[in-house]
């Protein structure tokens, strides 16, 4: 691994390790503040919701500005700032929400810039992309288990520093990223016009065959996990697991995923990027249909973590590769951009505010049996997606 490539690890890993913070804790910190389950709702729900404009934003800077990296630190620099604001002003919930909009909206595209040019720097070498991007797998599973060790014998009082640190580290890591030279021509989605322009770039990510499907797809698997992300750490509590198990639940689930990012290269020389996606999305409706229904078996909750290897890993390096592979160049920051937009902007944006409904119409289990159904949904859109590609290969065979 070469130094830029290390610095963009270790930018990977104090970046979701902050995500470790974020999205196991933080409902449990509010909730020791007497903030209630709306306000803690929406806190969570802001992570996803950003990402319906922030990273299309971002996107579009640093296309028109040519220079990513400058808005990477741009963004590291921003969430920084309103995460020391966010905890400064946290005892008042108008406050705590309008710092935490904003934090998110800083970071928010962070990960679409960063995997672009992570994908440069590999050459479009998904499996040395995989080696990289563990890092943040890595990073994510030392802070949940660390800090899960601390909140379980401290408690949570020392939770804004941890989260702070970590979004301090990324700035410092993006500071040593270095511009890689500007994008080139190449060819566009099979039985597309190769000539693209600036003011058709929107319509081009949007329209063609097959990009409607895959964007349906993506917007039903994340809004499945839109639930998981809001309120699993809420969901165990309910079933009396302590602080020590969550944390181990969720690491768990991300070394299943640091695993499968480390031998992803094999793996994705057997099947293609569609077969990829459509194990993803199967996996997504069976692993949150077990978590509804086996709540107080932790042997079964651990297997169904195990599945994140499944409907985060592989489901995430086959998406970034679909769409590298399927847009013209001038155009793929802002497609990933896109992606994260469509799936975890409106999807875990979705998922996060009607699994609170769910939640208090029915059950806590009730809110994971529906992710389980969008995950089942998105396995649908995405056998329709491989019968459409299968059809477009037809007519140029």
């Amino acid at each position: 691994m070469n130094v830029q490539l290390a610095w963009l690890a270790l930018f990977y890993a104090a970046y979701f390790g902050f995500v470790g913070l974020y999205s196991p804790f933080l409902g449990p910190y509010l909730k020791t503040l007497g903030h209630s389950l709306e306000v803690i709702a929406l806190s969570l729900g802001m992570m996803q919701l950003m990402r319906i404009v922030g990273p299309f934003a971002w996107g579009w800077l640093a296309d028109y500005t040519g220079s990513r990296v400058r808005w990477i630190r741009v963004g590291s620099f921003a969430g920084l700032l309103f995460s020391v604001l966010t905890f400064f002003y946290e005892d008042s919930a108008a406050s705590l929400i309008f710092f935490i909009l904003f934090l998110n909206l800083s970071i928010s595209g962070l990960v679409p810039m960063a995997d672009t040019h992570c994908m440069e720097c590999c050459n479009g070498d998904a499996g040395q992309y995989g080696k990289v991007r563990l890092f943040g797998s890595l990073g994510f599973v030392a802070a949940v288990l660390v800090f899960g060790v601390v909140a379980d014998q401290f408690g949570y009082a020392s939770y804004p520093i941890w989260a702070v640190g970590t979004l301090g580290l990324a700035f410092v890591f993006s500071l040593q990223f270095m511009s890689t030279s500007k994008p080139i021509e190449r060819s566009t989605l099979v039985g597309v016009a190769p000539k693209v322009t600036e003011s058709a770039g929107f319509i081009r990510l949007l329209v063609p065959a097959p990009m409607p499907v895959f964007w349906l797809a993506s917007f039903f698997m994340i809004l499945a996990h839109g639930v998981f992300y809001a309120y699993y750490s809420l969901y165990l509590l309910e079933y009396d697991y302590s602080e020590l198990s969550i944390g181990w639940l969720w690491a768990f689930g991300v070394i299943c995923e640091v695993v499968f990012f480390a031998f992803q290269t094999r793996f994705f020389n057997r099947f293609s990027l569609t077969a990829w996606l459509c194990v993803g999305y199967a996996a997504c409706a069976v692993r949150f249909a077990i978590t509804a229904a086996f709540p107080e078996l932790l042997p079964v909750m651990a297997i169904a973590q195990g599945m994140h290897a499944l409907t985060f890993a592989a489901h995430h390096t086959a998406s970034i590769s679909w769409l590298r592979n399927n847009l013209p160049e001038n155009l793929v920051v802002r497609g990933q951009a896109m992606y994260a937009t469509i799936a975890y902007g409106l999807g875990g944006s979705v998922g996060t505010f009607l699994g609170r409904y769910v939640w208090e119409w029915g059950s806590p289990s009730t809110a994971f049996w529906a992710a389980g159904a969008s995950g089942a949904v998105a396995f649908w859109f995405g056998l329709k997606l491989r019968r459409i590609e299968h059809v477009l290969q037809l007519k140029l065979a």
